[in-house]
């Protein structure tokens, strides 16, 4: 049996920080290769073929198959993504491997290369063991910046019959995750000196009256939204920026804010230009939508067969297994838009993501290898 913590102290070492947005411009701390290139030469040597392409220069998906799968044998595929969020910040040093007190420190350790670890230990295990199912791993680049990467991804040569996405969950199941949408909202104004602001209009004001009807009117709308499991839709200031002296009015501000819509709310496409029409009404000026990045949420029903499989593998393993929700966005929703049922599932808890120090609790990140062995064994039982 392969144990995930010796592959976990494999992993921390391979810087993967994703620091900038696809087709961001700057210099990057780094990118997915590296950690791309272990990859496939740990999957390679499973007996398993892989297929590499790229979202962006640099910037690597993979896909790991078998390579005669066998028809009547049902697929599930594991997927973890390859990056990390920076570094700057952090308390312990972000590559060197600590085991201390039962948990492993180190980026990356909970967000995600603790899942990774035990799905990469979990598949070794079971082609070892020929279990009858074809076994898939997917790992995917730019998902610290919303999801980036999994939508250049093609895995239409491939039936899926349900995906694993290891998430930190604390090996929760969660078949239920929010919509994610940065949309960035503009006022304009009337540039003019400083020293004559009644001759301008200044953006900056506009968009301070913007940020108050937000808060009067669209934020608690928002938290009305109904939908099992949620407590309602959010919306988060995240980013203002306007003017270009002091000593000018400004004639532009925006306004970047961070949705995060239950699965029951109104289209995004919709939402968005209602907002922005409400908005321009109630202030009697204009608000122009400007640039969105949307991340597709997650919906799968609690009575489809993966979620019934990974329950069952719960059981098996003595744990809780009743589906939860978390507001957070993952790569899950981005397959399942494409067709793929997914679920997600891992070790380690969200609140030690991202943070100054990270961590993962060995017993977990152990308990979590097994549950994704059970959910195998139990997903072969759908032969044919």
């Amino acid at each position: 049996m392969h144990d995930p913590l010796d592959i976990l102290r494999q992993l921390v070492p391979i810087d993967s920080r994703n620091t900038l947005p696809l087709g961001a411009p700057g210099e990057r701390a780094s990118d997915e290769m590296a950690m791309c290139a272990w990859l496939v030469d740990f999957l390679e040597g499973l007996g398993l073929g892989t297929r590499v392409t790229y979202a962006a220069p640099r910037r690597p998906n993979l896909v790991a198959f078998p390579k005669h799968p066998e028809p009547s044998w049902p697929t599930l595929a594991f997927q973890a993504h390859m990056d990390t969020v920076g570094t700057d910040g952090m308390t312990h040093d972000p590559f060197a491997v600590e085991v201390i007190g039962g948990k492993l420190y180190g980026r990356g350790a909970c967000d995600t290369k603790g899942g990774m670890a035990a799905m990469l230990a979990a598949l070794a295990d079971l082609l070892a063991e020929k279990v009858q199912v074809n076994l898939m791993f997917v790992a995917t680049c730019a998902e610290e910046t919303g999801c980036q990467g999994a939508p250049f991804l093609d895995l239409s040569p491939w039936r899926i019959d349900g995906m694993i996405v290891g998430e930190p969950t604390s090996n929760r199941l969660v078949a239920a995750h929010k919509t994610s949408v940065y949309l960035e909202l503009v006022c304009a104004g009337k540039a003019a000196h400083g020293s004559r602001p009644e001759a301008g209009i200044n953006a900056i004001y506009r968009t301070a009256e913007l940020i108050g009807f937000l808060q009067r009117v669209i934020i608690p709308e928002l938290a009305a939204h109904q939908s099992p499991g949620f407590a309602g839709s959010t919306l988060s200031a995240g980013m203002i920026q306007g003017g270009v002296k002091p000593n000018i009015v400004p004639d532009r501000c925006s306004l970047v804010l961070d949705l995060r819509l239950v699965p029951n709310a109104p289209p995004v496409a919709e939402l968005i230009g209602d907002l922005a029409r409400r908005a321009g009404a109630a202030l009697g000026f204009p608000v122009e939508p400007g640039w969105t990045q949307i991340t597709a949420g997650l919906g799968t029903p609690l009575d489809a067969p993966l979620v019934q499989t990974v329950q069952r593998a719960l059981r098996q393993q003595g744990r809780d297994d009743a589906p939860g929700t978390v507001a957070y966005c993952t790569d899950a929703g981005v397959f399942a838009a494409k067709g793929i049922p997914c679920v997600v599932l891992g070790p380690g808890d969200i609140l030690q993501a991202h943070g100054a120090v990270e961590y993962i609790d060995i017993e977990e990140l152990r308990a979590a290898h097994g549950i994704y062995q059970q959910t195998a064994r139990e997903w072969a039982s759908r032969r044919g």
